[in-house]
């Protein structure tokens, strides 16, 4: 019997698959995309931390996981952490799952605040050595 968090995660997860499922037929390097470009890239010139989010999610999903790091080294990261808290999921081995504990912890809320603006900030320096930071066309 499924507790009522674990069905609640459970449900997060198969939200999260139909999603992979439409950014892998979905192409978002078309003109014609019907998905919506950065907003903060169109109008500032600048890379927000969910830059190349669309295209690395579009990369992840059908396997090409280079791309999608080149994409957002986030996102990659982000993506195999849930993966991995799933499977622990499907095990049945709650006291190991990570998910859980970062979301009931501040610390590691802002932790993750924080690592995203420092990200956002160093895209943007222009130096050779953070050029892996930036989205490839």
């Amino acid at each position: 019997m499924l507790t009522r968090s674990s069905r609640n995660y459970f449900i997060f997860y198969l939200f999260l698959i139909i999603g992979g499922i439409i950014y892998a037929f979905s192409n978002p390097y078309g003109e014609n995309s019907f998905l919506p470009k950065c907003i903060i890239h169109s109008t500032t010139g600048l890379y927000c931390a969910g830059c190349g989010l669309q295209r690395a999610l579009h990369s992840f999903f059908i396997g090409d996981f280079v791309l999608a790091f080149k994409m957002n080294p986030l996102v990659v990261l982000a993506l195999v952490f849930l993966c991995i808290d799933f499977l622990l999921l499907l095990l049945r081995m709650e006291r190991y799952r990570p998910l859980p504990v970062i979301i009931n912890s501040h610390v590691a809320l802002l932790s993750i605040a924080v690592i995203l603006l420092m990200f956002m900030v160093l895209r943007n320096v222009d130096s050779e050595y953070l050029q892996f930071l930036k989205p490839s066309a």
